[in-house]
């Protein structure tokens, strides 16, 4: 009955008749949008969206979780385009419609430096959202983008006004192994020449997935969206399984980031899910503690991937991002 009497979101629409919906009014709006090309570090090619607005209050620049692409937040800034911000969208290396980086199998996520994640943030910051003026700067970013998003809070304190880190990958759950195992595995793996190699359970992506208990959201609406129509209908931006590499960079990368929580000044909405099964919420406890100004709200009946949620939930969300955007707009 609570979550009935709250609040919807301005333009959010419904999970009844969403994929309708979703080409009536979603797909429009982000067809206008503006679609491009950085060097990220070592001239890599990165792809960008931008949605910018007239009379806008400021910026907000998205980032997205491991094995996603933009596309799949085109909801996201459709929702929240009253607030008046201009949105920018990066794929990070590897992903999505940016340039891969082995040859032989684009959907192995490697990475050779974590903190070149980080420097293309910066370098996308600098030359593409910092091109137009911007009263204010914004990050909201989701899980490995949560990760990437922390790490550049603590080396450039100054860039952003203040960041919304939803779900983020602070500590990997690595299920029945112990973390100091999986390290252990992983950085073998990368020290004995297979840090290219998929990780043990790891592989290419499943060509026929189906929606069941132990996703990453409740709405199969909007699953489905992103696993059924998005990613098919857009095969290049196809991900699969960690490699050694990734992973024990990513391990070292969450835990540098909760033992520089105390370097974080920006002001930061962590938000937190009930059931999460990817990532470990004492990690994102601990940095938030630690942050200088941080306020974490918990999602009761939420996985993982909050921003795709059930209508209750998600609304819920938006709720919070667009309040607390909006107090440090002013």
């Amino acid at each position: 009955m609570l979550l009935v009497a709250l609040p919807w979101s301005v333009h959010a629409i419904s999970e009844i008749d969403y994929a309708n919906l979703y080409e009536q009014k979603v797909q429009p709006f982000y067809n206008k949008g503006t679609f491009d090309e950085f060097s990220g570090k070592g001239n890599l090619l990165l792809r960008y969206a931008s949605f910018e607005q007239g009379n806008e209050t400021g910026a907000l620049i998205i980032l997205h979780g491991k094995s996603e692409s933009y596309i799949k937040y085109a909801e996201v800034v459709y929702d929240i385009q009253d607030l008046g911000l201009s949105c920018y969208l990066m794929d990070f290396r590897g992903f999505g419609f940016s340039e891969r980086i082995l040859d032989g199998d684009p959907q192995k996520v490697y990475v050779g430096n974590f903190d070149d994640y980080v420097e293309d943030l910066k370098t996308f910051i600098d030359s593409v959202v910092k091109v137009k003026p911007h009263a204010k700067i914004f990050i909201l970013a989701h899980s490995m983008g949560g990760c990437i998003a922390a790490r550049f809070l603590e080396k450039y304190p100054d860039d952003v006004d203040a960041a919304i880190l939803s779900s983020p990958m602070l500590e990997i759950n690595t299920g029945i192994f112990p973390p100091a195992i999986a390290y252990a595995v992983a950085a073998l793996g990368t020290a004995l020449g297979k840090g290219k190699d998929y990780a043990l359970g790891q592989g290419p992506r499943d060509d026929n997935p189906y929606f069941f208990e132990f996703t990453t959201t409740h709405s199969c609406a909007r699953w489905s969206k992103w696993e059924e129509d998005l990613i098919p209908n857009n095969p290049e931006i196809i991900s699969g399984g960690a490699t050694y590499g990734w992973l024990k960079r990513s391990m070292e990368a969450g835990a540098l980031a909760r033992r520089q929580a105390a370097r974080v000044a920006t002001p930061v909405l962590m938000l937190q899910d009930e059931e999460d099964s990817y990532v470990k919420p004492e990690a994102e406890d601990s940095f938030c503690k630690n942050a200088g100004v941080c306020t974490k709200v918990y999602f009761f009946g939420s996985r993982h991937e909050i921003l795709i949620e059930t209508d209750a939930i998600r609304n819920l969300v938006l709720d919070n991002i667009r309040s607390f955007l909006r107090k440090y707009m002013k």
